[in-house]
């Protein structure tokens, strides 16, 4: 069993972490009010985002 997926930038995660975290991921994304204008990420926190913009 994994970890819980640490609070702050979704930004950062490699791709182990999101196959890790794939149903904690979902919760964050599925309602995304946020994106990055940096990478395109999306989520439900701007905090989750490294450079958040409202959607």
């Amino acid at each position: 069993m994994s970890k819980k997926l640490k609070s702050g930038s979704l930004c950062k995660l490699g791709k182990c972490d999101i196959k890790d975290h794939w149903k904690e991921l979902v919760e964050i994304t599925q309602k995304s009010c946020f994106l990055c204008t940096k990478c395109a990420r999306s989520a439900n926190d701007k905090k989750r985002l490294c450079k958040p913009a409202a959607i």
